[in-house]
């Protein structure tokens, strides 16, 4: 009995051990669940549309019905004869939306689309439309751009679609001023609104409402369309959209509403965001259209609740693949043209500019835009390019004028450019014609700046090819890169991206020029440093003879 009573107590002692200390191996290894993400009903909810060019683009005569012949003529005469996938899913919703906003109010709308895929052509019909019976000249529409340039772009876009029309389209960047949009009567009383369209910047638009002058206002505003929404979402430091808001609104934006909080009356609701309470048929202010258009969509709660969506509806682009998907995985947060074959390049950094040369040189591509992530990148690049012979090489970057960028694009665009080497701020949005070619040289930060990058090729239907230079050291990265970027593909990795071979025998040729090019740069940079050090010099003489 006792013998039996120490068993006891040693097995006893030995489960208190078991409690406290982990048996190596005695736990098995459980596969971790991936947790789908709770999004809002509207997005689960979305409208989906196949992006196939070949199968499911239509002939204009598909909404002619549904618009003026004026803008019929002037569509033709722009050399649009079909509608691409997201206009034609998009148009005919969005004329039958503004055609009931006069009654109740439309919902918002969020538009997933590939670069190049006929956005611009997508809201501007509807909207010209829809403005044509318009009688007084008032700043209805509000078009909000990135930058510059592509703000220059959809203008012109506007501008031809008006043409024999009594619409205006204004453009507010860089220099504009308020004289351009509205002027002072006869008698000096009122001011005439210049404007029905009014295309600007986030930041120049936001000038233009704070400073007031002339008596400029947004009171009139309707529809506000937001272009490259993913990337104006993190454009939070001028606090453009509430900006907008305030200066539609006013001040009777928001309400103290008692319904949604009980329990405390002073809290403050956006009567444009919630609506649906007893106290919202008390505000029947006037309301703002928000339509968004963007390559990537962003599911970060946080930015979605900052652009005040009213029961939103998302038009998304699926990959064709989703049949077997629920609902939350069919929802593509990014949107890849269709005829885009994109190829990779393993090589050492000090070899990147040389398979650069082999691209034009021995793999006949004629126009290759090129991206650095920098503007001291690019410029370095574009330095040492030009030092190779029979190649026509420029930059284009924010910090040259507008003037200069529009005269170094159109010479891309005439084939007297073989590689522009750009950054990504610069050309994002861009739609430049006749690019044989997109180039990183720079691994891109992360998977929208590479959505955006190899968006400037394959735009409208038409082939294009995508080349990424990257080093050994960056392989596992990009590797992310591609996965993030194609979630909604059904093919696996390596049929998304192949590896583009080139041999060391394929270079050969062009080593003994380049080893020369770069002996070039090095003097050239040693003259640079001495001629810098020189001026110093120079400044600090003048200074002290100066002083005495």
């Amino acid at each position: 009995m006792e013998m039996k009573n120490e068993n006891s107590n040693t097995d006893n002692h030995q489960n208190e051990e078991n409690d406290y200390f982990q048996t190596i191996g005695s736990r098995k290894k459980l596969k971790t669940i991936k947790v789908k993400p709770n999004l809002p009903k509207w997005i689960n909810e979305s409208v989906n549309y196949s992006g196939d060019i070949e199968n499911n683009s239509v002939g204009l005569n598909e909404i002619e019905k549904i618009i003026d012949e004026c803008l019929s003529n002037n569509l033709r005469k722009n050399g649009i004869e079909k509608l691409f996938p997201v206009q034609k899913e998009v148009i005919p919703k969005l004329i039958n939306t503004l055609k009931k906003k006069r009654y109740f109010r439309p919902r918002d709308i969020c538009v997933i689309s590939p670069t190049g895929s006929g956005k611009t052509f997508a809201y501007s019909i509807p909207v010209i439309q829809y403005l044509l019976d318009r009688i007084v000249t008032q700043i209805r529409v509000l078009i909000i751009l990135p930058v510059q340039d592509l703000a220059n772009q959809v203008h012109k876009v506007f501008q031809n679609l008006c043409e024999n029309t009594t619409l205006r389209v204004g453009l507010a960047t860089g220099s504009s001023s308020s004289n351009m949009f509205y002027k002072p009567n006869i008698d000096g009383t009122q001011t005439i609104c210049l404007a029905d369209i009014l295309i600007a910047t986030p930041g120049k638009l936001v000038d233009l409402i704070m400073n007031n002058e002339n008596g400029f206002h947004l009171r009139n505003l309707e529809i506000l369309i937001i272009d490259e929404a993913d990337r104006m979402m993190n454009e939070t430091q001028l606090q453009w959209l509430s900006t907008i808001e305030y200066a539609v609104h006013g001040s009777s934006s928001k309400f103290y509403c008692p319904c949604l909080a009980p329990d405390n009356g002073n809290r403050q609701c956006n009567y444009n965001v919630d609506p649906f309470c007893a106290c919202s048929t008390f505000n029947t202010g006037k309301t703002l259209l928000k339509i968004l258009f963007s390559a990537t969509f962003t599911t970060d709660p946080e930015k979605i609740e900052n652009l005040s969506l009213y029961n939103p509806l998302l038009i998304n682009m699926n990959s064709g693949h989703d049949d077997d998907k629920n609902m939350t995985e069919k929802i593509n947060p990014v949107a890849l043209p269709e005829n885009l074959k994109e190829l990779m390049v393993i090589s050492d950094q000090d070899k990147k500019p040389l398979i650069l040369w082999h691209l034009v040189k021995n793999l006949g591509y004629k126009r290759i835009l090129c991206f650095a992530n920098s503007i001291t990148n690019a410029h370095r690049l574009d330095y040492l390019m030009k030092k190779l012979p029979e190649l026509t090489v420029d930059e284009l970057h924010s910090r040259q004028n507008i003037h200069k960028r529009t005269k170094i694009l159109k010479k891309f665009e005439n084939g007297l450019i073989h590689i522009l080497i750009s950054t990504d701020v610069t050309a994002r949005g861009m739609d430049i014609d006749g690019i044989d070619c997109v180039v990183s040289y720079d691994l891109p930060r992360n998977e929208t700046a590479y959505i955006h990058r190899i968006g400037r090729t394959a735009r409208a239907g038409k082939q294009g090819t995508a080349i990424t230079l990257i080093s050994p050291d960056q392989l596992k990265h990009f590797n992310i890169i591609i996965r993030r970027s194609h979630k909604s593909s059904s093919n696996d990795q390596k049929q998304m991206i192949e590896k583009l071979s080139i041999k060391n025998s394929d270079l050969k040729p062009l080593i003994g020029i380049y080893t020369k090019a770069l002996e070039q740069l090095k003097m050239d940079a040693k003259n640079e440093w001495k001629k810098d050090a020189n001026a110093k010099r120079q400044q600090l003489r003048n200074k002290s003879s100066f002083k005495s």
